[in-house]
């Protein structure tokens, strides 16, 4: 049955498109609101209607989703700007029954640029190891695992790339991101990976379809596509298996960035290479995780006081 907030999303979602809101600011902003809903309906279910929602709940909230969920700033700032936006806008409307904005005076976090997280080498061993067994799923996540170190693409690339794309005779892959269509190269052991899930993939019933990626098993709709969301859970499970705590999928993606400047690429090629518009403050900010090294190793090679 709908419930009430559901009936006040829906409609600040039709708020959002009339705004002219790109469809990823509507998915993030709809996310926060979904999330907090969510958690009210959980820890206070006798909190039904927007009247009954207070600053002390979103003090809460804003708790949980730093000490337990362990969001980082930024994730929590976003989460909480979208539902304060939602809540000025039922404050708004005479028949809500809330008359002020319970987050209009709700402390924001401040979001740190931190350096990303990168995988050392014994990790990533340890991480591959779990990928050791001859099942479908061991040769898959085998492949997903070094396609996403070798080429630093992004987990929706993944899923997202066809039969078609890979050419292991060249070792490259054509992958579709937001910049554009880009083709990218792999490494030897990636294309072994790829052949030995290639041969997999061929004994199993869906192997006409054109999906590179396939899920172990269909959607209720027949969808064999594996979705960004379980190769997430996918990555995750890897990780915990290899007592690596908690990772995610696009750490593979920093500790591409990181290796690519580490070994003389440039920031200009990262960003092809990458997906990145020129110029992108993301690639600085990915090659921050160990630019620190990466500047004394340069300056011991150079050793400039030694050449007088």
């Amino acid at each position: 049955m709908t419930t009430e907030f559901e009936d006040w999303r829906d409609e600040w979602d039709l708020v959002l498109r009339a705004g002219k809101r790109s469809p990823k600011t509507r998915i993030d902003y709809l996310l926060g609101v979904r999330q907090f809903t969510g958690w009210l309906a959980e820890h206070y279910p006798a909190c039904t209607q927007p009247r009954d929602i207070t600053p002390r709940h979103l003090h809460l909230w804003a708790t949980h989703m730093d000490e337990v969920k362990h969001m980082a700033p930024a994730s929590r700032r976003l989460r909480l700007l979208a539902v304060r936006q939602w809540l000025a806008y039922l404050s708004a409307q005479p028949d809500s029954g809330l008359t002020a904005n319970p987050a209009a005076n709700l402390d924001m976090p401040s979001p740190r640029q931190e350096p990303p997280a990168t995988i050392t080498d014994d990790e990533l061993a340890a991480l591959l190891k779990t990928c050791k067994g001859r099942s479908f799923a061991d040769l898959r996540d085998e492949f997903i695992i070094r396609i996403m170190l070798d080429a630093g693409v992004r987990r929706g690339e993944v899923v997202s790339t066809n039969m078609d794309d890979l050419d292991l005779t060249r070792q490259e892959v054509t992958v579709r991101g937001k910049t554009g269509t880009r083709i990218v190269p792999i490494g030897t052991k990636t294309a072994l990976a790829a052949r030995r899930y290639l041969r997999a993939r061929a004994r199993r019933p869906y192997a006409d379809r054109p999906a590179l990626v396939q899920a172990y098993r269909p959607t209720p709709s027949g969808e064999i596509r594996m979705t960004g969301h379980g190769l997430y859970k996918m990555f995750v499970n890897r990780c915990a298996q290899a007592g690596l705590g908690h990772r995610h999928p696009h750490q593979l993606r920093h500790t591409w960035a990181d290796d690519m400047l580490e070994n003389g690429a440039t920031e200009g090629d990262v960003e092809w290479l990458g997906g990145w518009t020129r110029g992108s403050k993301m690639v600085r900010w990915y090659g921050s995780a160990n630019g620190a090294r990466r500047a004394r190793r340069r300056a011991q090679s150079l050793s400039r006081g030694d050449r007088v």
